[in-house]
């Protein structure tokens, strides 16, 4: 190997990995309580959507900390997120990414604007895993919004 393999090789492993492609198979979340078990893809875009629920470009992954960001429809296609009202504070979500588990506590839920961006794009001290769906159901008028820390 060159020197300059050698080199190229170092960075490499160095380097952050390139983000999944859209509509890649992103993690599996599985809520108990409202009896979810799916697979999320990478993306938030009508046709990734869909197939089920998407993993906001830009938000944060597992084990890195911050904001994870996963939306989905309540009504409408797979409707993933169709019971996401009746979730309750310490209901657990579970994230599997890679063959890690990370599970999360409901901690609070939120009615907010479709404009609000804030509860995807704020960066939290604890990493915080936040559930969008649209609200109520059958509109896009509102946005329910709930929000999870992690415990293990």
């Amino acid at each position: 190997m060159t020197a300059a393999a050698v080199t190229l090789a170092a960075l490499a492993i160095g380097a952050p990995a390139a983000p999944p492609a859209a509509g890649a198979p992103f993690a599996t979340i599985v809520i108990p309580a409202i009896e979810l078990h799916a697979r999320v893809r990478e993306g938030v875009t009508a046709d990734v959507l869909d197939r089920g629920p998407g993993h906001y470009p830009g938000s944060s992954v597992p084990g890195r900390g911050g904001t994870i960001g996963i939306a989905g429809h309540r009504v409408t296609h797979s409707r993933p997120f169709f019971l996401l009202n009746t979730l309750r504070r310490g209901n657990r979500i579970v994230l599997t990414l890679k063959s890690h588990r990370y599970v999360y506590r409901v901690v609070a839920m939120r009615v907010v604007e479709p404009t609000d961006v804030w509860p995807v794009r704020v960066q939290r001290w604890h990493e915080t895993l936040v559930l969008t769906a649209c609200h109520p159901p059958r509109t896009d008028v509102r946005r329910l919004v709930v929000f999870a820390r992690r415990v293990t």
